[in-house]
């Protein structure tokens, strides 16, 4: 009977409606005796079996509520009706009564709540107290076996017509209902996958996944495990529940660890398996073979669904056994599982990525800065070194001076790989200090006596990032320490221009020039880091790169950078 009244539940608006008309029949089958009454004159025995059926009809009108929960409870209530109802034939003539259509009540109230068993039974029933009723005021002679037989087959006929429509319209209902809470669960997971692509971290991944089985799909309780491949073992534990019991009960800790192993309980072997189950109430198959995990856990069946990426497990989610085991529903669970499989996957792969590409970054990032400071440094420290040499012992004083120099040359060269390690620089770099060590770098690094450099800063320097200011100094700086070594220049200019939210670096020579293409191409080798480091500096820092040359007609270096600031 229970499951019978889980069929019309779904559509409880128009079981009412039904049941409206049932009430409304009853009423309406009085009619035929009513008439009988008024044309046959009132007697005291019509009279009465009218006034109990009225008050039969008031009682079922105004406590309709109760008496479907408590027909629904117990299903023999309905013979009850149907001693009533044969009463009435009983007591008004037998069986040309006219009562006769206030007997198929009971009928269509079976046909109603138990479908067409319960209805055909209900006509059984009603045919044979029919047919008892029918027997005490019979006369001898006055049995008619045609009408009779019109009459209980008409009992019947009416309780498999009404009882198999019933039945239709409950599988309708259910259909109906199964269809919208496919929709439904369609729908959760559409807005699922939404939330999941929008998703910063893995942790807000696994907070919408059970926020939705628990709140949109209706779950008790919902707990979700991510799998650690260099340990093997279910860690970062989320719980979450649909009440504040559900919520507080569970306090597994986040960083709690699992062993992937066979001897670890359901759980583990579902990962391992990547099979989903339902796991029971069992000692034979416990959850989990560790006691926080069991406390937190609780005695209650669970589903676990592994959750799997390219067949491989990036974690668990396990949603407490509430229901029956519906197909629908656990299928809903299932693609849940797997949006949250490739959420996770797809969001850990780019934390990877991103930290992958992190250290590629720094890793170049930290050759340059050796490049610019230390490589180019270390060339002046030799040259001197061997200038020197050729200095003693004839020219000691000479050479004694000379070292001097080179000392104090070494020890900045010491600071700039100090800085270059820690990646700082001077907040009170100014338009001033920024030409300063360009001359004082060609001076005494590129030891460029003979070149006649001059250099120009036009528009507000305050107006460029640190970032970029470093960048435009490394990129001048490179720039020059190439026209010092292969440029054989006797002239050089760096302008710097910043308007309009641009810095423009220009770097000029007098010399002997290149070809763009061909220097370019010779500078794959992982050793050189001159002209495609003056690129990929200018690249990362959003900007471009122009070199204008050929041979005998000097070198213009145009470097263009966001300024970053209004």
């Amino acid at each position: 009977m229970n499951h019978a009244n889980r069929l019309v539940a779904p559509d409880a608006a128009n079981a009412q409606q039904v049941f409206r008309l049932l009430v409304l029949y009853r009423w309406l089958s009085l009619l035929p005796a009513i008439w009988g009454l008024a044309v046959a004159g009132a007697g005291a025995r019509p009279l009465a079996a009218l006034a109990a059926a009225v008050a039969l009809n008031t009682v079922v009108t105004l406590g309709a509520r109760p008496l479907n929960e408590a027909l629904g409870r117990r299903p023999l209530l309905l013979l009850s009706d149907i001693a009533v109802c044969g009463a009435l034939v009983w007591s008004s003539g037998g069986w040309s009564t006219p009562y006769y259509l206030y007997s198929f009540s009971p009928i269509l109230a079976a046909a109603y709540f138990f479908r067409w068993r319960g209805a055909l039974l209900a006509a059984a029933g009603m045919a044979a107290a029919f047919l008892v009723a029918g027997l005490a005021p019979l006369a001898p002679g006055d049995a008619t076996s045609q009408s009779l037989i019109v009459q209980l087959v008409g009992f019947f006929l009416i309780a498999g017509a009404f009882g198999y429509a019933t039945t239709l319209l409950a599988t309708v209902q259910v259909s109906h209902a199964e269809l919208d809470r496919a929709h439904r669960d369609l729908a959760v997971i559409h807005d699922l996958t939404l939330h999941l692509q929008a998703a910063a971290d893995v942790n807000e991944v696994q907070e919408h996944v059970l926020t939705v089985v628990t709140n949109d799909v209706g779950y008790p309780r919902a707990i979700m495990a991510l799998v650690d491949a260099d340990e093997q073992a279910l860690t970062s534990w989320l719980s979450k529940g649909s009440t504040d019991r559900d919520r507080l009960e569970c306090d597994l800790p986040h960083t709690a660890r699992l062993p992937l192993a066979p001897g670890s309980g359901e759980i583990a072997q579902s990962v391992l398996d990547g099979q989903a189950r339902l796991v029971p109430l069992a000692p034979d198959r416990p959850l989990v073979a560790s006691e926080p995990f069991t406390t937190c856990l609780g005695a209650r069946p669970y589903h676990v669904f592994p959750m799997l990426l390219r067949e491989h497990a990036v974690g668990v989610l396990l949603v407490e056994a509430a229901d029956d085991g519906d197909p629908a529903r656990l299928a809903s669970l299932q693609a849940i599982a797997s949006q949250a499989a490739v959420a996770v996957g797809t969001t850990l792969m780019c934390i990877d990525r991103a930290q992958r590409l992190a250290i590629q970054d720094e890793r170049i990032r930290f050759a340059r800065e050796i490049h610019d400071t230390v490589s180019q440094s270390l060339f002046g420290l030799s040259y001197s070194l061997d200038a020197c040499i050729k200095l003693l012992p004839g020219q000691a004083d000479v050479a004694r001076a000379e070292l001097a120099h080179l000392r104090d040359l070494a020890e900045a060269t010491r600071a700039e790989v100090r800085q270059s390690i820690l990646n700082t620089w001077p907040s009170e770099l100014t338009a001033e200090r920024f030409s300063g060590d360009l001359r004082r770098y060609v001076s005494e690094a590129c030891r460029a006596g003979q070149l006649d450099l001059s250099l120009e800063i036009r528009g507000d320097f305050n107006a460029v990032l640190p970032s970029a200011k470093r960048g435009l100094y490394r990129i001048a700086q490179e720039a020059l320490n190439n026209v010092v070594r292969h440029a054989q220049a006797t002239q050089a200019s760096v302008c710097l221009d910043i308007a309009e939210g641009q810095a423009v670096l220009a770097v000029r020579d007098n010399g002997r020039g290149f070809e763009p293409a061909v220097a370019l191409a010779r500078e794959f080798d992982r050793e050189r880091f001159g002209l495609l480091g003056i690129r990929e500096r200018a690249a990362s820092l959003g900007g471009t790169c122009e070199i204008h040359s050929r041979p005998g007609a000097g070198t213009t270096l145009l470097v263009s950078l966001p300024a970053g600031k209004g």
